[in-house]
């Protein structure tokens, strides 16, 4: 009985010590916060005063780093190496790296922020070897996988940077798809300027199965087989590739011409010429066929060139017609004044007519104050060729 009341009594003593222990403790984290708030602010006006050794010694005297912090010790980091302040990032994410009570996930993403400092200062090395141990991470191993990626890319590891894309997006569509395609292009053309042409044809095979309408891949193959005296095939492979990109006719077309002469189809070459223009409109391989029967016929070559620019004027196609008709002393009974206008217009359409000299902000009105840098008296008339 009497234990009872012993315990009865003491029952209050023990609440109000607890309440005055708890009211300690509360007091003394109050104190360690607004401490903390108070040194946070001070290396925040060293950053806003451009202090920045001072505001990382500050930051950096900040034991505390935990879940609730470690989001904005980050982004001060971040904050250094946007500012290009490389070593400073570097070294603050390692400090952070240092802090014993860092849990597994915060530990991985200051690591792949380091990673990043070490990326963005040159030192794809280090950057290479962090992203590496990231790439299974489930918080952020698509993200080490995609700077891999841009690593293999900067240093034209094109097998690595394959394994990096397939790992990334992973199938036969979309622009991953279309990016393997061309890595395995690139390994192709190294094999094929080794003189490995088994190993250059299976990366083509691969490129092809990536992309079965890739350029690229028939251009490369086309050299190849012409180099072995199979024109017939090259000639093929050269007209499918430009089906595919019109645009290739212009930077291949010696290639493509040599081709068709050794495998005695130039006058195939001149059918097809005629109808891919005819086809798709471009300029392209109408000049590639005026210039062609130029070499037998000036005046036939010059009076189609000028049927088609009359449908479809281009300023390349009329430069063209004027130098064909000046390098073989020839004419043409009449060039219309109507295509000549016509052309200047659509070149001066939409050109700017004055520009800032201090920034270079152009437009076709006039500002006595830059809408851009706000200069006074700094815009002008834009002078040279499309100018006054």
């Amino acid at each position: 009985m009497a234990e009872s009341v012993l315990v009865f009594l003491l029952l209050p003593i023990a609440a109000l010590s607890g309440w005055w222990i708890g009211r300690a403790q509360s007091v003394r984290r109050q104190g360690q916060r607004a401490n903390l708030s108070s040194q946070y602010f001070r290396g925040l006006n060293y950053l806003l005063n451009e202090e920045s050794d001072k505001a990382i010694e500050t930051f950096l005297k900040l034991a505390e780093i935990n879940r609730d912090t470690v989001d904005t010790h980050l982004a001060l980091g971040t904050l250094f190496r946007r500012r290009g302040e490389m070593d400073k990032a570097i070294r603050y994410h390692k400090h952070i790296l240092s802090r014993p009570n860092l849990e597994g996930e915060q530990r991985e993403r200051v690591l792949f922020e380091l990673a990043l400092d070490y990326m963005r200062a040159g030192l794809l090395d280090r950057a290479e070897r962090l992203f590496l141990d990231l790439t299974d991470s489930p918080l952020v191993g698509t993200l080490a996988s995609q700077q891999l990626l841009d690593i293999y890319q900067q240093t034209k590891d094109w097998a690595r940077a394959i394994e990096q894309a397939q790992r990334l997006g992973v199938g036969t569509r979309g622009d991953t798809a279309s990016l393997i395609a061309q890595l395995h292009c690139e390994l192709a053309q190294g094999a094929w300027e080794a003189s490995e042409v088994d190993e250059a044809r299976s990366h083509l095979r691969q490129a092809r199965r990536y992309e079965p309408a890739n350029a690229r891949a028939r251009l490369i193959e086309a050299g190849l087989v012409a180099e072995m005296d199979q024109y017939e095939d090259a000639a093929a492979l050269y007209r499918e590739a430009c089906e595919l990109d019109p645009d290739l006719l212009v930077s291949h077309f010696a290639q493509i011409l040599h081709a068709h002469q050794q495998a005695g189809q130039f006058d195939a070459l001149m059918d097809w010429l005629q109808e891919l223009h005819e086809r798709g409109g471009r300029t392209a391989p109408a000049l590639a066929w005026a210039r062609l029967r130029a070499e037998t016929d000036p005046r036939a070559a010059a009076s189609y060139l000028l049927e088609r620019l009359e449908k479809r004027p281009t300023v390349r196609g009329l430069e063209f017609l004027m130098r064909l008709l000046s390098e073989h002393e020839t004419s043409i009974d009449k060039v219309s004044p109507v295509l000549i206008r016509d052309l200047m217009q659509r070149l001066l359409q939409g050109q700017p007519v004055y520009r800032c000299r201090q920034c270079g902000f152009s437009g076709s009105a006039h500002h006595w104050m830059c809408p851009s840098c706000r200069g006074w008296n700094t815009t002008g008339v834009i002078h040279g060729v499309l100018g006054e």
